[in-house]
């Protein structure tokens, strides 16, 4: 199934300048028109190109509409060689494209069909104009190739040196009711959860209520004894040999849109009898580690784990609009709900998680800011806490990986870069943070 996604799209934004004015850029000498629908017919092993004649520095998108046949979509230059894109995911429904230009001339489109299909699609432009100088007008190029007039969404905030410089929604969080996405609509973040989970055990440890080297079953004690130690900081880091939760209920039967509860998913992990791997040997992700920390974490306050989260983190911050979702069926107001494409048209993407630690993190791209910003003001935590957020994990090998408490630690064009992407049900985030910049996506 090919989902599209509600997204907190990541787009790095430096500065803000004036918009400069965009122009048509489309030659009249071209096959086809902007906004003009071209009917064609594909045979299988065959190929429509489509020529259009462009300046350099042209931003283009387009789509080939698949009625009954799965395109390829191919952009080359003038050279006829040089490819500017390929563009092949949604079976049916509209292949979306963009490109760039880099010189003037004949650009070709070529549209095939996936392996041997056969069958109609339409072709049509729907934008040529200059390239975005502006950073905001350029994110608003990129995301109007993937969220049309009517559809689901996303919602973008960027933050530089404390201060947001970048804040909007697009498309649609409820179809039905036609509500749109805005900066204060709360979206499933799924994985990115974990930093949560991540900064909620660290907590714990700093202030000597756990230690890191604990075993697991210290806490948990009714987990499996597999007769090795399996520690809270190899289940914080996806090297603890574990199987995934999600893996073990879908060999069970489950289905991944069934209610699924905390108290379900501990009663399968408590049957696993065998590990993947002698913990610390490999990184291998693992969803059930960030199920048992929340479980730690809840056993030791005596507190649930939305409870303890609430009163501890996001009450302090003032994140207003988040929590974690351990009930499925609670109302919350101003919620993006997700989607999948079906063909032509959007259906429901059914999500009914009651656990958390490893997902069910309710949020708003204002509240991540937050979030974000405390990494560096610390109004919750402190420096050893926030020391312990970027420590990876070094495996039994001697090898250090570059995942930390829930936050990848790496590099994005030469900058450092700490972020973690999530994805369940249509839902699809990203948080990115370039720590020596200020920058926060």
């Amino acid at each position: 199934m090919r989902l599209l996604s509600l997204t907190l799209f990541i787009l790095a934004l430096i500065s803000c300048t004036q918009p400069v004015p965009t122009s048509r850029l489309l030659s009249e000498n071209s096959d086809v028109a902007l906004k003009e629908v071209v009917s064609k017919s594909l045979q299988a092993h065959a190929a429509d190109t489509f020529r259009v004649n462009l300046q350099e520095n042209s931003f283009v998108t387009g789509m080939a509409n698949q009625l009954t046949v799965d395109v390829v979509v191919n952009v080359y230059g003038p050279d006829k060689k040089s490819n500017l894109g390929s563009f092949d995911e949604p079976a049916r429904g509209p292949e979306t494209f963009q490109f760039i230009t880099k010189e003037a001339g004949m650009h070709y489109i070529v549209v095939t069909p996936f392996e041997d299909n056969k069958g109609d699609y339409t072709f049509q432009l729907n934008t040529a104009e200059l390239l975005a100088t502006d950073p905001a007008k350029r994110v608003d190029q990129i995301v109007s190739t993937t969220i049309g007039e009517h559809s689901p969404g996303a919602s973008i905030e960027v933050m530089k040196d404390g201060k947001v410089v970048y804040s909007k929604g697009f498309g649609y969080a409820n179809l039905e009711y036609d509500i749109k996405n805005t900066p204060q609509t709360i979206f499933h973040i799924a994985s990115v959860s974990k930093q949560f989970t991540g900064f909620a055990i660290a907590m714990l440890a700093d202030q000597g209520k756990v230690s890191m080297e604990d075993d697991v079953r210290k806490y948990i004690p009714e987990l499996h004894d597999f007769g090795t130690l399996i520690t809270l900081s190899q289940l914080v880091h996806h090297t603890s040999g574990l199987r995934d939760q999600w893996n073990l209920l879908a060999m069970a039967g489950w289905r991944l849109d069934d209610v699924i509860t905390r108290e379900q998913i501990m009663r399968i992990v408590s049957k696993q009898r065998k590990l993947n791997f002698k913990p610390g040997e490999e990184y291998v992700y693992c969803n059930t580690g960030f199920t048992l920390l929340a479980e730690v974490v809840s056993r030791v306050s005596g507190k649930s784990f939305a409870e303890w989260t609430k009163e501890n983190i996001f009450t302090p911050l003032q994140m207003s609009n988040t929590l974690f979702y351990d009930d499925h069926q609670k109302i919350v107001p101003n919620r993006a709900y997700s989607y999948f494409r079906a063909d032509t048209i959007y259906k429901k993407s059914v999500l009914s998680y009651a656990n958390v630690g490893a997902t069910s993190l309710f949020t708003t791209v204002e509240d991540l800011n937050k979030w974000a910003m405390n990494f560096e003001t610390m109004k919750v935590g402190n420096k050893h806490i926030m020391d312990m957020m970027e420590q990876r994990y070094i495996l039994n090998k001697g090898d250090t990986i570059d995942y930390a408490y829930g936050q990848s630690i790496g590099t994005h064009k030469g900058l450092k870069a700490v972020s973690h992407g999530g994805g369940d049900a249509g839902y699809r985030t990203m948080l990115l943070r370039f720590p020596d910049q200020h920058l926060v996506v």
